[in-house]
């Protein structure tokens, strides 16, 4: 933690002069980097945590609100973190217990639930992210492709379904992608990637992330009356499901926002 950062984060959240500082370093020692900040509005109060270990629950108690912690996307109430950070730990794990209890695997995915591709199942990849509230995962936000064109995949957990949380989510993102870029970490390696355009598919059934694409700023591919995806299952049958596809250029975006 720097002076320079924690005047940023004092300044961007509107805290008073007055503030009290205090630090949890949890142990006796050399030492420690300071960089989870948290704040208490009612006692004027702020908390430093150590880095490297878990935030002492300050993160999920209601009268803390968090300020800063590395590499998180700060956005009314939710918090919004790579899948490589330790911040997402148990991500792809919550991830499938909360789909299938919902039942949801085959709408997701278009395939019929297995044991195999249930188990194939990692978000611990690049330009993934989950979604948490208050400490508690509500689903995660990927990015699959090329630099030039990424395609959108986007689950949110059945209990934390239509309340605007996806569709916050994903303005931000949006923004992020065509403004700013966003880091890619591959092969141990760090880059910005600056796509064009973004594209999403559909299942026709799922009204829900329909509403969502539209609401978000994105157009619906009509240049066909129908399209379908073909799979083959553990038994060898084959099925389709019908989609729609969505897609949302970097010029488009700008222009609708006055950017250019």
């Amino acid at each position: 933690m720097t002076m320079e950062l924690l005047y940023r984060i004092i300044e961007e959240n509107n805290i008073p002069s007055d503030v009290r500082f205090m630090s949890d370093s949890a142990w006796e020692g050399g030492p420690t980097e300071m960089d989870g900040v948290f704040y208490n509005r009612e006692s004027n109060t702020i908390v430093f945590t150590p880095g490297g270990c878990p935030y002492r629950d300050y993160d999920r108690l209601d009268e803390w609100e968090i300020l800063y912690i590395p590499n998180m996307i700060k956005l009314e109430g939710l918090e919004v973190y790579p899948a490589s950070d330790r911040m997402a730990k148990g991500l792809t794990k919550a991830f499938k217990k909360a789909i299938q209890a919902a039942g949801d695997f085959e709408n997701y995915y278009g395939i019929p639930e297995s044991k195999d591709a249930y188990n194939a199942i990692d978000l611990k990849r690049p330009l993934y992210y989950c979604i948490k509230i208050k400490g508690d995962f509500i689903g995660y936000i990927g990015l699959n492709g090329d630099e030039n064109v990424l395609e959108l995949e986007m689950y949110i957990f059945e209990q934390y379904r239509n309340k605007g949380y996806g569709s916050r989510v994903l303005k931000k993102f949006i923004d992020m992608v065509f403004k700013d870029g966003l880091i890619q970490e591959k092969n141990g390696k760090a880059k910005k990637v600056f796509p064009e355009k973004l594209i999403s598919t559909v299942r026709v059934d799922n009204e829900y992330s329909q509403r969502m694409m539209k609401k978000c700023g994105f157009i619906e591919n009509k240049d066909a009356l129908a399209e379908y995806l073909g799979f083959i299952d553990e038994n060898d049958e084959i099925f389709t499901i019908e989609i729609k596809k969505y897609y949302l250029s970097k010029e488009d975006h700008l222009r609708n926002h006055q950017i250019l």
